[in-house]
């Protein structure tokens, strides 16, 4: 009867600590106002274009130029390339560095979505490489 109670509290108790940690705090929709690169026009791969021609898209910003931002950054996103010492077409200052990343990665929605939510990247916009 004991082990059979034990049993049960614990299997109780992994399901509530399971539940919880789970849990995802609600998306605030004006992070996207941050993000100025056309989604709609991607795949469910990160991918845009015609099927026999399809690209992936690279966006661009700006964190401040020390390891523990772009550790985050790196955490978020695997594809991030820090660009150090190149504004980019957004503009970065001398204090900053240049991250470029990728759509083509799972859940590249999410990436910019997280991305966007650091207090310190203040725009993403897309790449344009010439």
């Amino acid at each position: 009867m004991v082990q059979r109670l034990t049993t049960a509290v614990l299997l109780l108790a992994s399901i509530f600590h399971w539940s919880c940690q789970n849990k995802q705090m609600p998306e605030d929709a004006s992070v996207w106002n941050k993000v100025s690169v056309n989604l709609s026009r991607l795949d469910e791969n990160g991918l845009a274009g015609p099927s026999n021609g399809k690209v992936a898209v690279n966006y661009e910003f700006c964190i401040p130029a020390n390891d523990k931002h772009w550790k985050a950054v790196q955490r978020i996103d695997t594809t991030a390339q820090k660009m150090a010492g190149s504004p980019g077409r957004i503009g970065c200052d001398k204090q900053s560095w240049l991250i470029v990343g990728s759509t083509h990665q799972p859940n590249y929605k999410r990436v910019l979505y997280d991305l966007a939510s650091l207090t310190y990247v203040a725009k993403i916009q897309e790449t344009f490489w010439e």
